[in-house]
């Protein structure tokens, strides 16, 4: 039987409690074309083989459809453990640390979108490019890099979240050989559950059923001095679990800041970790607020 069409759903769910055996699947899945091939690999356990298979599907201009179908596979395989067994290749031994972060921020009169590529280095970064397949170049950049290793990258004040895809990142450092990575990205969501009650306190939606594999969502508070430049937070709390919805007694002077509260989601993708960021920034008088 040939599968014209793949749906993660319930019936997915099903199928894979009763086609468990390989023979049986073997049977099941006895089309040639990529989306079936990564879908027989993922549910059989290979998920690593299954990802290199949604990475060519993507590569081939998939319509809508199809697109949504890769959508509901990746988001399928990132149940086994939250994405490490996407991607089998490892960071470089001097880059320990990458992150890719999708972020929208509202503030009371604006949204701004921005990506943002973070890291830890032990060498010196001569260029960073962040492309959409094939040749749509978001991020082309030298970072700055900070005491400890700590690099950044980012583009501000984009047009349109980035939307689902393969991407591609290069790292070029001096004296090492460039590395480079596709990374697939899945539909952004576009419902902040974010927001303002009033100007002391701000809600937080319940999210669908989560993904058990991976870790709860973290509320990020940071806390600025309207005048400080730099915009280096005065005091800043990273919080899981039961997440606050107002801010705490915090040792500050009296004065008027800048409160940004951000809602973070996170998956991996091999050693890559990747971040959807919802945040809201606004004015506040403290201890007042």
């Amino acid at each position: 039987m040939i599968m014209k069409k793949l749906s993660i759903t319930s019936s997915v769910l099903l199928l894979h409690s009763v086609l468990y055996t390989p023979s049986v699947m073997a049977k099941w899945f006895n089309g040639q074309d990529l989306y079936t091939t990564s879908h027989q690999r993922i549910l059989e356990g290979n998920t690593s083989a299954g990802f290199d298979s949604i990475i060519q599907a993507w590569q081939q201009a998939p319509n809508t459809e199809q697109q949504a179908n890769l959508n509901e596979l990746l988001e399928f395989a990132i149940t086994e453990d939250c994405g490490h067994s996407l991607e089998q290749k490892a960071l470089p031994s001097w880059l320990s640390k990458l992150s890719i972060q999708r972020e929208v921020i509202q503030n009371l009169n604006q949204v701004m979108l921005k990506l943002s590529i973070v890291g830890l280095t032990r060498t010196k970064i001569s260029e960073i490019t962040f492309t959409k397949w094939p040749e749509d170049n978001i991020i082309v950049s030298t970072p700055s890099i900070q005491e400890g290793g700590y690099f950044s990258v980012e583009a501000r004040r984009m047009e349109k979240p980035l939307s689902s895809g393969i991407y591609k990142i290069t790292v070029k450092a001096d004296d090492e050989k460039d590395w480079i990575s596709w990374v697939v990205l899945s539909e952004p969501v576009l419902k902040q559950s974010l927001g303002w009650r009033d100007s002391k306190n701000w809600r937080i939606e319940q999210e669908g059923l989560p993904n058990p594999a991976c870790p709860s969502r973290i509320l990020s508070i940071n806390l600025y001095d309207l005048n400080d430049t730099t915009w280096t937070p005065l005091w800043t709390e990273e919080i899981d679990g039961k997440l606050p919805t107002t801010l705490p007694k915090i040792d500050v002077p009296s004065g008027r800041y800048w409160l940004s509260v951000g809602l973070i989601k996170s998956r991996w993708q091999g050693e890559i970790s990747i971040l959807d960021i919802q945040r809201i920034t606004r004015p506040v008088d403290y201890p007042s607020f």
